[in-house]
């Protein structure tokens, strides 16, 4: 597959560079969006509460089938002040049931307003814990991203999706700054939940784990992961790192950008990065652009987003950022959006990243 090598990301490296020390940096570090609370605090229900909720686990309440279960639509509370929430419930299978924990682990820990959090929990019955997580009106960003049902929320501006991206991104560096990082292992557009106002939140913690090297349950656990999203350095359980997460954003960032899937074969080459990457390395950046909406008008956003997902999926992951660096150029593309003030970003002559990028690579 046509990742970027180590020799071709230095083109990319070379491009984003600064122009200038009075320029506003886009490697600034932000920290984390909001701290996590120490102990979000949890409901517990009662399991035939929650199976009422749902019609008994009706098909007309299903909302989705999710990597280690079904998740179902429920109303909690009362008829005067019900909320609507999401049920999980898991498979029967010792190893879906081992992510449906782990999930529960890591949610019951921190709380974000860029994550799907957990609201609460069943355990009256051992052999059916349901978790209770906040309800995304507009379903998953690969529902709203592909769909092709006129009724279907569309993100028809490049300030949306630019600001969606961010928010992606600020979950991801949320999970990365704990201590020790937490990497998601399974970063991908049917992940990422949509509210009302089509803010993205991101959800599935069911791979997730605590990257340890010190932890023998990191050192005996497979990569896991989706086809498509799938870091290819990550071979090994001694190779998962926070870097493995930076490639998958990677690839969900082109996804927002080209409006195609991971992998599509209807097309060829079939995946994302065989043909979009041979693009923006030979400067023809505004090609991989959702025809739905067009490209940018200005040409600077155009180079500076499908730049910062090249950086993203370079095939040696210590020439990828890190999730701060990214939020940062992301939060400078958002600001530069509304103000229209490229040369705020500190990236360089526009018009010579393309001509950087452009050179022959070997």
């Amino acid at each position: 597959m046509g990742y970027l090598s180590c020799r071709a990301g230095s083109a990319v490296a070379v491009a984003v560079s600064s122009s200038s020390s009075s320029s506003k940096s886009l490697s600034t570090k932000p920290p984390p969006e909001s701290p996590p609370e120490d102990r979000p605090k949890l409901r517990r229900f009662l399991h035939r509460d929650l199976e009422a909720a749902t019609g008994g686990f009706s098909a007309d309440n299903l909302l989705g089938r999710g990597s280690h279960g079904r998740v179902y639509k429920a109303a909690i509370g009362s008829s005067a002040s019900s909320r609507l929430v999401a049920v999980k419930r898991p498979s029967k299978s010792r190893e879906i049931s081992r992510e449906f924990h782990n999930e529960f682990e890591i949610l019951s820990r921190i709380r974000s307003p860029r994550f799907v959090n957990l609201l609460g929990y069943s355990a009256d019955d051992p052999k059916d814990p349901l978790l209770v997580v906040e309800f995304m009106l507009n379903g998953s960003l690969y529902d709203v991203i592909h769909s092709d049902s006129p009724s279907a929320p569309a993100i028809s501006s490049w300030s949306k999706r630019i600001k969606i991206a961010l928010q992606i991104a600020k979950a991801v560096h949320l999970l990365h700054s704990q201590d020790p990082p937490i990497v998601h292992r399974d970063i991908k557009s049917a992940n990422v939940l949509m509210d009302k106002s089509l803010n993205a939140k991101l959800g599935d913690f069911g791979l997730a784990i605590r990257c340890n090297a010190e932890d023998q349950r990191v050192k005996s656990t497979p990569p896991a992961g989706t086809m498509g999203y799938l870091d290819p350095d990550y071979v090994t359980a001694d190779r998962l790192s926070t870097k493995t997460d930076v490639f998958s954003f990677g690839i969900l960032l082109l996804e927002i950008i080209s409006g195609r899937k991971a992998i599509d074969v209807r097309y060829s080459p079939s995946f994302i990065v065989d043909w979009a990457i041979p693009m923006i390395k030979r400067g023809k950046i505004g090609g991989i652009y959702d025809p739905v909406i067009g490209p940018p008008v200005d040409v600077s956003v155009r180079n500076h987003l499908g730049l910062v997902a090249a950086k993203c999926v370079r095939t040696c992951r210590e020439k990828r950022p890190g999730m701060e660096e990214v939020v940062g150029w992301l939060t400078g593309l958002t600001q530069s959006v509304r103000s229209r003030r490229w040369d705020e970003l500190g990236i360089g002559n526009p018009c010579m990243m393309v001509e950087t990028v452009g050179r022959p690579v070997e």
